[in-house]
């Protein structure tokens, strides 16, 4: 059964990766610890990140051990975008390195649905998108 009624995770961040609000995670498939990674190319989307990483008691990103604050993929959730691509309302979206983007290039999985007046996206602006929990 599903968690009810928050699905929020806290993930430990794999070493070294200091993921954004709005950035795609996956599993860090290198060390199957269960730690999240940053997507990459052609990797599936399992995490959304709700806040950047965990910080030391000075305020410095914690390049180890970070913890993160995510939900899973499925409904609405606001996500980074690749700069500078033109979106239109429904615009069919794919996981990039750490961000969405319109372009599928080799076997990029599908994200989900842009649900926005048409726009030119920004860095490190986060925007509404219906994602898909398979691919």
């Amino acid at each position: 059964m599903a968690d009810f009624p928050s699905n929020l995770r806290t993930m430990i961040v794999k070493d070294g990766v200091t993921p954004g609000k709005g950035a795609l995670l996956n599993y860090d498939a290198t060390t199957g610890a269960g730690t999240v990674d940053l997507t990459a190319v052609d990797d599936a989307c399992f995490f959304i990140a709700l806040d950047e990483s965990s910080r030391d008691a000075e305020g410095t990103l914690d390049a180890a051990g970070a913890t993160i604050t995510c939900m899973p993929v499925g409904g609405m959730m606001y996500v980074l975008a690749a700069n500078g691509e033109a979106w239109a309302a429904g615009q069919l979206l794919y996981v990039s390195a750490g961000v969405a983007t319109k372009t599928q290039s080799s076997s990029e999985k599908i994200l989900g649905h842009y649900l926005g007046p048409q726009v030119t996206t920004a860095t490190g602006t986060l925007y509404a998108v219906n994602t898909k929990q398979t691919n």
